[in-house]
């Protein structure tokens, strides 16, 4: 299958041609996800929006990008312009593990994107600063007061996301702050 062409088939409306690479790959996802996060780069909007369509799709099915794949999800927070596309990358995070190297980088990203216009991107972006938090606990007051800022001005959908992302963070029992993907924090529907 030419994977960048089926992408190109999309009619900004159906996914079909996502659904079709998906299946495509989803025996070898560990040498597709490169490929496709190599094609989210372009300039192109049925490229950055399929490719990272494809990647959240098999992140949510346990196919979740790791090692040098899951800090190109991250770094692509910064280069990728779709909003539909950011949107996928930011509902993959809850699947990916956040490096250590890439947290700084990742919590720009985040605090850039919590004041975008699209009330999705910012529910989501500050999903991310709760999977941040979890990561790097140092960042915790900063995220928390992130979050009391929000509450106080943000949409219904933001502030339920804000909530959950704080059940994410809160230790159950004396445990452990909860993983990604667990506890409060949101996987995509």
């Amino acid at each position: 299958m030419d994977i960048a062409a089926t992408l190109r088939s999309y009619d900004g409306k159906r996914v079909a041609p996502f659904r079709a690479v998906a299946e495509a790959v989803r025996g070898a996802p560990e040498s597709a996800v490169p490929v496709l996060l190599d094609l989210a780069v372009s300039d192109e909007a049925a490229l950055q929006v399929g490719a990272t369509w494809v990647v959240k799709y098999l992140a949510e099915r346990g196919d979740a990008p790791c090692g040098e794949a899951a800090e190109r999800v991250i770094d692509l927070l910064e280069r990728v312009g779709e909003p539909d596309a950011v949107l996928h990358l930011l509902q993959t995070l809850p699947h990916v593990e956040i490096p250590a190297d890439r947290r700084a980088r990742l919590g720009r990203a985040l605090k850039r994107l919590i004041r975008s216009e699209r009330v999705f991107i910012r529910a989501w972006a500050y999903n991310g600063l709760g999977l941040l938090a979890v990561a790097d606990p140092a960042r915790r007051p900063e995220v928390e007061a992130l979050f009391d800022a929000a509450e106080a001005t943000e949409s219904a959908a933001v502030k339920v996301r804000i909530r959950r992302a704080r059940a994410g963070l809160a230790p159950a029992g004396g445990q452990e702050l909860a993983a990604p993907g667990r506890a409060g924090f949101s996987r995509p529907g």
